[in-house]
């Protein structure tokens, strides 16, 4: 029995993480612990941990990771620190063959440094990938203290290489968001829930970026602004919790716009797939879109040198370029484009868990070395 220990810190992290914990749940030889934090656990970020629950999963562990009401590079930080200190005793406790972690959010962070000074051997999934901003500190970092990797492409698996990371720990998986949305279940009836009967809709989600915190208000002032002159529906989904992130919602808020807290994952997928497109700055538009043959527009830099599908328009944090894009995208709307996905076609999660059945999980492979 290979039991793997994984840490959720919201929405964008769970979706991933689902498919593979969908595929441990029935296979005899896995087990898995799990730790729920940061924005699944606040009530006014949605309380997604209900989903989680919701979805037949058991919670081992809640750690309580912001604890602050200021809205700061430096309680993001402390933030952090809560986790690194906390989980360390989730681990103690929970005794994992492999820790499993993911992307570039600060909770895999915490898990994964803990997990290489503890002895703990750790996968990391979608390692190698740029994007710019903290994200790409924190994606790199976790490469280096992790002992396998599951890439999302091969321009993924290629850089982790060149990083000296081992290239027969190296594997190409996908991306498992794939996995995620092609499991959800179609549901017409979503549009009626939301009220979006016209489908003539976009989504919103612009995120802040970490390395140009001053910024988050002016950012979103201009994105509001040119989706008001292109005079289109839009529903907002409000944005995660780094730094920045109240100025985003307030400046929504006082907006005339329909907005959300959160959606579910299934939700989300048959929303999105309905829409004309996505816009801001998530990596939903990099990895996700092209799957349903919608555009997005990607807005700044955070997600800067992200390996792109055609069906990304990248604008600057300009309104005429946001409102000249919102115009291409509505007269491409009735055409019928299909995208390549080069992060994967939905079995990258079944690619996860026959590697780690097959992984060297002993102490002899905790003391890395870089391979140049």
């Amino acid at each position: 029995m290979i039991k793997i220990f994984i840490i959720t810190e919201r929405r964008a992290d769970y979706s991933r993480f689902k498919p593979i914990l969908d595929l441990i749940v029935k296979d005899k030889d896995l087990d898995y612990s799990l730790a729920v934090t940061g924005a699944h656990i606040k009530p006014e970020m949605g309380h997604t941990i209900d989903e989680i629950i919701n979805d037949g999963f058991d919670v081992d562990f809640k750690i309580k990771m912001f604890t602050e009401d200021i809205d700061t590079s430096g309680s993001m930080v402390r933030a952090f620190s809560r986790v690194v200190h906390d989980v360390t005793y989730c681990l103690e406790e929970a005794k994992p063959n492999l820790i499993l972690s993911g992307f570039d959010i600060g909770a895999n962070l915490a898990v994964t440094i803990a997990g290489a000074h503890m002895n703990i051997p750790v996968a990391h999934i979608q390692g190698g990938e740029v994007t710019g901003t903290i994200d790409e500190s924190i994606r790199h970092a976790m490469s280096k203290f992790s002992h396998y990797h599951f890439a999302a492409n091969k321009d993924s698996v290629y850089r982790l290489i060149k990083m000296g990371e081992e290239p027969r720990h190296v594997f190409n998986v996908g991306c498992p968001s794939i996995d995620a949305i092609k499991q959800v279940i179609d549901d017409p009836d979503v549009l009626k829930k939301y009220n979006l009967i016209n489908k003539n809709y976009f989504i919103l989600i612009q995120h802040p970026v970490t390395t140009e915190l001053e910024k988050s208000t002016s950012q979103i002032v201009t994105t509001l602004r040119a989706l008001k002159k292109a005079n289109v529906n839009v529903l907002i989904i409000l944005p995660n919790n780094d730094a920045g992130f109240s100025n985003i919602i307030r400046e929504v808020r006082s907006s005339n716009f329909k907005y959300i807290e959160t959606l579910s994952i299934s939700d989300y997928i048959n929303l999105l797939k309905r829409s004309i497109g996505l816009i801001g700055n998530s990596s939903s538009g990099i990895h996700e879109t092209s799957t349903f043959n919608i555009p997005t527009i990607n807005i700044g830099t955070r997600q800067n040198k992200r390996l792109r599908p055609s069906n990304v328009i990248d604008v600057e944090h300009d309104e005429t370029q946001i409102l000249n894009s919102i115009r291409e995208c509505l007269k491409l709307k009735d055409e019928d484009k299909e995208f390549f996905n080069p992060y994967g076609d939905g079995d990258s999660a079944s690619k996860i868990i026959s590697i780690i059945k097959n992984l060297d999980l002993s102490n002899k492979i905790i003391q890395k070395t870089i391979t140049y």
